[in-house]
């Protein structure tokens, strides 16, 4: 099967209507030619179409970088078939102490602590359609077809995140997987005084702050700050620009921050706090996504998939904040 050359899969680049019904072409005379295999790049361009909503790419990248890995890297189980990695961790340390000139020292054994990263397989739906229809396509197919199923590939790895970063937490003012509370309720809204508390939950384990996430909605309460809550002329900067232009970053307190569209996985009110990722997880990626199609007449079926491995290791490096007010 013919490859198309992928410039950036996330570019927006705007391409004369002549240039995309090329692109279509090319895309339908490939299939029409192939046996079936895997399309693992295409075109970047993108037409002039009405799109129905915002989609962005996933946060939990964000907050642990991916990298690649191979099958050598993978390690083998006892008791299970399923592809897995064993990364080592830092050790407890026992300490030091002050002993006489003419003393020993106590006798301590040491260990390297261990975890394990198992991979997942995150697909698409398959989608089925008679070759023949997408002949009339004004649009790039790509953004439909590839830019789409990339951005809800990577809407379930953050679920699926979140649902772990929940699990670790544990219940609302209860002890989390570390033995600690880190799942806190905090009376009222977004206000300064409130929202200093949250850099002390990462920082009392002697871990830094890393990133944290809210959803967009909530990101906007901090408009609501006044100038004496900002210390200056930044509300005045809020006021005029928002977040997107009265912070160059979104950065809070010397805290980088994200705020996420997907408030179906980050509730409102809600705000992660993490550790710096060296000091979190590990974020692997076995095969990156791939879009699979197969052609049987004239009817083509076509879906995506990933396959991936993502795992917290150090459980005292995440919280969860609601605010109640």
């Amino acid at each position: 099967m013919e490859v198309f050359e992928q410039d950036e899969l996330q570019g927006e680049m705007r391409k004369s209507a002549a240039e995309i019904r090329q692109f279509n072409q090319r895309f339908v005379s490939a299939i029409e030619q192939a046996r079936g295999g895997e399309l693992t790049k295409v075109s970047s361009s993108s037409g002039s179409f009405i799109r129905r909503r915002i989609r962005e790419n996933g946060f939990s990248r964000n907050i642990i970088t991916p990298e690649n890995v191979t099958n050598a890297d993978l390690d083998r189980f006892e008791r299970t078939e399923l592809p897995g990695m064993i990364e080592d961790m830092e050790p407890h340390s026992p300490g030091a102490k002050a002993i006489p000139f003419n003393d020993t020292p106590d006798t301590a054994f040491y260990r390297g602590d261990k975890y394990t990263v198992f991979f997942c397989k995150i697909s698409t739906r398959e989608f089925t359609k008679n070759v023949d229809e997408l002949r009339t396509y004004k649009m790039d197919l790509r953004q439909v077809i590839t830019d789409n199923a990339l951005k809800d590939i990577q809407t379930e790895e953050d679920a699926r995140f979140i649902t772990e970063v929940d699990d670790i937490v544990g219940p609302s003012n209860g002890v989390g997987a570390s033995g600690e509370q880190q799942n806190f309720d905090i009376a009222g809204d977004i206000r300064r005084v409130t929202y200093v508390s949250l850099l002390n939950h990462i920082q009392d384990r002697d871990l830094n702050n890393g990133v944290f996430l809210m959803n967009r909605h909530t990101a906007n309460e901090f408009l609501k700050w006044d100038h004496d809550e900002w210390g200056g002329s930044q509300a005045q900067a809020m006021t005029t620009g928002g977040l997107r232009k009265g912070l160059n970053k979104f950065e809070i307190m010397d805290v980088p921050h994200i705020a996420t569209i997907k408030r179906d996985i980050v509730p409102n009110n809600v705000v992660y706090q993490f550790t710096e990722e060296g000091y979190l997880g590990k974020f692997c990626i076995l095969s990156d996504v791939t879009m699979y199609v197969e052609k049987r007449i004239d009817i083509i079926r076509f879906r995506a998939h990933e396959k991936i491995g993502l795992s917290i290791a150090n459980v005292s490096g995440c919280n969860k904040s609601t605010f109640t007010g």
